[in-house]
């Protein structure tokens, strides 16, 4: 017979027959799961997903009948599923690709590297005032209105300031750039 929702009392005593069902297969669910998916870590995530299931679902579960027969089968659709979900995130791409991305993301590499120490150069060259500035708002990560509060200015003023020391080390980093490319 079906279980049906009906009491405080009733739900209680559902709870209860559900742990005590679900503790007992647990093992058999997941050995049931790893043995579909040979990846322990996966088989857990199922298995996860199946008690989520198997709980939304035992309304309709009789309760004479098989509880681990009834789980297995709910896993075995979850395992479907966690399988229809990877191949969509795994894209593969051939080994050339790879290689081609590779000798990109180097590339960038050195020539971000390149531009943080022409920066920090600049940096340098910066009046006190300046890198003050620039330190309490991004190396604190504070917003101008707080740059604002803790230098007793104008939020107005701090960002016209931020502007001007931004300009400043957009021309400095570019001067620094085209020496190097020069010399």
């Amino acid at each position: 017979m079906p279980v049906h929702h009906t009491s405080t009392k009733a739900a209680d005593g559902e709870v209860a027959t559900f742990t005590q069902l679900l503790g007992r297969c647990q093992r058999q669910v997941f050995m049931y799961a790893l043995g579909l998916l040979h990846n322990a870590a996966d088989a857990e995530e199922v298995l996860q997903e199946t008690n989520i299931v198997l709980w939304r679902k035992f309304s309709e579960f009789e309760l004479d009948t098989d509880f681990v027969r009834w789980a297995n089968q709910v896993a075995y659709f979850e395992v479907l599923k966690f399988r229809r979900r990877r191949q969509k995130d795994q894209l593969y791409f051939s080994d050339a690709f790879i290689e081609e991305v590779a000798a990109e993301v180097m590339e960038m590499s050195d020539t971000l590297e390149a531009q943080r120490d022409r920066l920090a150069a600049c940096l340098k060259k910066l009046s006190e005032r300046d890198r003050t500035l620039i330190h309490l708002r991004y190396d604190e990560g504070s917003s101008v209105k707080r740059v604002a509060e803790q230098l007793g200015r104008s939020a107005d003023s701090v960002y016209k300031s931020l502007n001007r020391v931004r300009r400043m080390l957009v021309s400095c980093v570019q001067r620094e750039r085209l020496a190097e490319e020069r010399g």
